[in-house]
């Protein structure tokens, strides 16, 4: 009898528990048609924490997978590889896609966006700041201006999900060529 008891016990609170679990904004937004863009798996509310650019400080290298909410500020010209993303206050993280495994739309500035990853804190060297200076379309004078090595906050992507319609498609990247096959 008290084992049904407890049974039945647990059985209701892990329902009752389960019935809180709702979705995370960009969960919801998945959910309604928005564009994904890499491999977005289900986020839920007190579990993936929903912040802005201004929040992600505190995520640094603590291995929490964070929902970047805000809108797309900047994207890479070349490809798409990379993003900015801004936040209400004004401030803006650099996006970058884990591996290079998905690009977004080059034409997706001031779209709404969500950006599920980890954040994360990088040296970047000269050439690469040079190299993403270069995608953003910067002028040669701002690129040569570059000569030091910059600390800073990244946020690696798994996903990023924005609201679609006249978006264009994502680069594709070039298949690599073996020897001897026609180029």
């Amino acid at each position: 009898m008290q084992s049904h008891l407890l049974a039945a016990a647990v059985l209701a609170t892990t329902t009752i528990l389960a019935g809180c679990m709702h979705p995370t904004r960009a969960q919801h937004d998945i959910d309604h048609g928005w564009a994904v863009y890499g491999r977005a798996d289900a986020t839920v509310r007190g579990v993936d924490p929903e912040v802005g650019p201004e929040q992600l400080p505190r995520f640094v290298d603590s291995g929490t997978r964070v929902v970047l909410t805000g809108t797309v500020d900047q994207v890479c010209r070349t490809m798409g590889c990379w993003l900015d993303i801004r936040g209400a206050s004004g401030a803006s993280v650099r996006v970058m896609n884990r591996d290079h495994a998905f690009f977004v739309p080059r034409n997706a500035r001031g779209r709404p966006v969500h950006a599920i990853g980890w954040v994360t804190k990088r040296e970047l060297s000269v050439d690469m700041l040079r190299h993403l200076a270069e995608d953003a379309g910067a002028p040669k004078t701002e690129i040569d201006a570059i000569t030091q090595p910059e600390i800073t906050v990244l946020f690696i992507a798994d996903a990023v999900i924005m609201q679609g319609g006249g978006l264009d498609a994502p680069a594709v990247p070039a298949a690599a060529t073996t020897e001897g096959e026609a180029k």
